[in-house]
């Protein structure tokens, strides 16, 4: 019996031929999915890219009209500061200052009150300007403070018809500690006690104004700022009415 040429290097050769086209296959399919991974990574890139510019150009616009909302704010607080101190120069002007200032205002609350003009104006018009007159008085007191430990100041009129004192707040040091002597640049609280004991009060920033009518005669008082806690009282008497 004869049996068929059996070779071994055919059979090697056509499992190394397989195992090569398995790999080129594997190869071929690597690249294939390679090339489409990166194509479609290049397509998202570009669609982020188009939406980042979208939003970029949308924020260019939102920040133009910002800056131009800004700038004509701007110009609308420019513009409402002029008016500003435009009408404080007009008010500064119609708006009189100290007594007639005082006047003014009681006036308004008299009216307001209401207290018939008429007779407000009648008893204007029949008061007469100041008449012999003593020659004017100065005297002067401390201010007290919540800082202050010393005695209590106070002045009387020369024939002690009137006492005066007053208090403020501590002026501060460049540590913001309170002094003894009292702040200038705020008000102060005047007390006028009259020798039968009334009391009369008057409070604001100095220079003030207060006039005392004691049976024919009128006190009339100016205390403004003296020297380092000191009051200065200014004052002479007149015959009333």
């Amino acid at each position: 019996m004869e049996f068929g040429h059996y070779n071994p290097n055919e059979r090697y050769r056509r499992r190394s031929a397989q195992r090569t086209l398995a790999l080129v296959r594997l190869v071929v399919v690597t690249v294939v999915v390679g090339a489409a991974c990166f194509h479609l990574g290049r397509l998202q890139s570009e669609q982020d890219m188009r939406i980042l510019k979208e939003q970029k150009g949308q924020y260019d616009i939102q920040m133009e009209q910002m800056q131009d909302e800004q700038t004509r704010l701007r110009a609308e607080a420019r513009t409402a500061n002029i008016k500003l101190h435009q009408v404080q120069a007009s008010y500064n002007e119609i708006l009189p200052s100290g007594p007639a200032q005082e006047l003014a205002h009681l006036l308004k609350q008299q009216l307001e009150g209401g207290v018939d003009p008429k007779r407000l104006e009648a008893v204007i018009r029949s008061v007469r300007p100041p008449q012999n007159c003593s020659e004017p008085q100065t005297r002067r007191f401390v201010v007290m403070t919540p800082a202050y430990k010393g005695p209590e100041s106070k002045v009387t009129t020369a024939g002690k018809e009137v006492t005066i004192s007053g208090s403020g707040e501590s002026a501060k040091s460049s540590k913001g500690n309170a002094e003894a002597w009292f702040d200038p640049s705020k008000g102060v609280k005047l007390v006028f006690v009259l020798a039968d004991g009334t009391k009369e009060e008057k409070e604001g920033h100095m220079p003030l104004y207060h006039s005392i009518i004691i049976k024919d005669k009128e006190y009339r008082f100016t205390i403004s700022q003296g020297e380092q806690s000191f009051a200065k009282v200014n004052y002479d008497i007149c015959d009333y009415p």
